[in-house]
C-alpha cells in the first residue's frame, strides 16, 4: 500500500466516523413524521412544531441539518419544503427508505456499537445491547417486529423475481413453502406466474396475522395456508418445493443443522430444498459485503454466514444432498438440496 492509497483510506474512514449524525438525523425525521407533514405542503418550523408536538426552535435547526442533506429546503418565506429526494422518506414510498432508516438505527446501531461484547463472549450484542433477545424484540404485539417484516415484505414485492426464477418450472397443483421467513411476500409472484401452485407461509403466530392481510390484499388468500410452527422444531410435510430465504445465516451450526434436518424430515422423495443466501468468499476483498453480514449476524442473532464447503457440511449433517450451487441476483446464492434418495 503505498502513501497515496494510505490517505485515500484514511480519508474515507474519517467520512464514514463522521456519516452517525446523517443517519441519526434520517431516524429522527421518520420517526418524527417530518418527512409525510412536509409532503403534504412547505410548512414553517412553527406550523410544524405545533402539529408535531415539537418545539419551533430546535426544530428550525434540525430540518436546516435535513437541507445539508438536500431532502428539505428553507425558502425565503421561512417555510420548508420537501425535495423528491426527501419524498423516499415518507410513508409508501417505493424506495422503502424511511423504514430502512427505522430498522437500521432503531433496531441495529446499539447492536453494532456494542460489538465488543460478542468478541468477548461469542455470544449476540443485541441482547446486550436491548436488554431483549431479537425473538422478543420481533415478537407478539412487538411494534419493532411488524415494522421490520413489513419492511421485508416490501422489498421482495418490489424485487420478486430471483425467487421466482429460482424455483423454476412447477408441477400441476405443486405447493411450495416459505419456511421461517417472515410474511413469505416473494410468494405472490409465484403464484402468479403459476396459476396452479399452491403456497405455505410456515413462521410463528404473530408473523402470521399480519402475513393474513397482506395476502387478502393481493387477493391470493385462497392459494396460501398459513401454517404456525417453528423451523427449530418442525417444518410442513409433503410440500414439493422448500424455501430457506435468509433462514440458516440467522443461527449457528447447532440450529441451522436442526433446520435441515427438520426439513429433510418433511420433504418426499421428489422435494426440494432451495437455500437463498449469500455465501462467504474465500478472502475478505472478494465480497466485503457477505463479511458485513457475516458481522451483522454475528451481532444481532448469533447465526454466521458461511462458505460453500460450510454450507455443504451442514447439508450433509442434516441427511441431506447437495444438488447444486448457483449464483444469482445481488450476490445471493441459491443453493439446492435433495434427499439421498431423491428421485427427480
Amino acid at each position: 500500500m503505498d502513501e497515496r492509497e494510505q490517505r485515500e483510506i484514511e480519508a474515507h474512514l474519517k467520512e464514514k466516523v463522521a456519516a452517525y449524525h446523517e443517519a441519526a438525523l434520517l431516524f429522527t425525521a421518520v420517526t418524527s413524521g417530518l418527512p409525510d407533514l412536509l409532503k403534504a405542503e412547505p410548512r414553517t418550523p412553527e406550523a410544524l412544531a405545533w402539529e408535531s408536538g415539537l418545539q419551533a426552535g430546535p426544530l428550525r435547526r434540525f430540518l436546516r441539518g435535513l437541507a445539508t442533506m438536500r431532502l428539505c429546503e428553507e425558502r425565503e418565506d421561512g417555510r420548508f419544503a420537501l425535495t423528491p429526494a426527501g419524498e423516499a422518506l415518507t410513508h409508501g414510498h417505493p424506495s422503502n427508505l424511511g423504514e430502512k432508516a427505522f430498522v437500521a438505527v432503531g433496531q441495529y446501531w446499539m447492536p453494532w456499537m456494542s460489538l465488543s461484547y460478542a468478541l468477548r463472549t461469542g455470544k449476540p450484542s443485541f441482547p446486550f445491547a436491548l436488554n431483549k433477545k431479537i425473538a422478543d424484540w420481533r415478537g407478539r404485539n412487538a411494534d419493532e417486529g411488524r415494522f421490520f417484516f413489513r419492511y421485508l415484505a416490501k422489498e421482495e414485492l418490489a424485487n420478486p423475481g430471483a425467487v421466482t426464477d429460482a424455483i423454476g418450472d412447477l408441477g400441476e397443483g405443486a405447493a411450495i413453502v416459505s419456511l421461517g421467513g417472515g410474511y413469505g411476500a416473494w410468494l405472490a409472484d409465484v403464484l402468479n406466474r403459476h396459476p396452479a401452485a399452491q403456497g405455505i407461509v410456515f413462521d410463528a403466530p404473530p408473523v402470521l396475522d399480519d402475513a393474513k392481510r397482506l395476502f387478502e390484499a393481493l387477493d391470493l388468500t385462497d392459494r396460501i395456508s398459513l401454517v404456525a410452527g417453528d423451523v427449530l422444531e418442525d417444518a410442513p410435510h409433503g410440500a414439493d418445493v422448500y424455501v430457506l430465504k435468509g433462514v440458516l445465516q440467522q443461527h449457528d451450526d447447532m440450529g441451522a443443522t436442526a433446520i435441515l434436518k427438520n426439513c429433510r424430515a418433511a420433504m418426499g422423495p421428489k422435494a426440494r430444498l432451495l437455500i437463498l443466501e449469500r455465501l462467504m468468499p474465500e478472502t475478505a476483498l472478494d465480497d466485503p459485503a457477505a463479511i458485513m453480514l457475516d458481522l451483522h449476524m454475528m451481532a444481532i442473532t448469533g447465526g454466521r454466514a458461511r462458505t460453500k464447503a460450510e454450507m455443504e457440511a451442514l447439508i450433509d449433517d442434516a441427511g441431506l444432498t447437495l444438488a447444486a450451487v448457483t449464483e444469482i441476483e445481488d450476490a445471493t446464492s441459491l443453493v439446492e438440496a435433495r434427499r439421498p434418495d431423491s428421485n427427480p
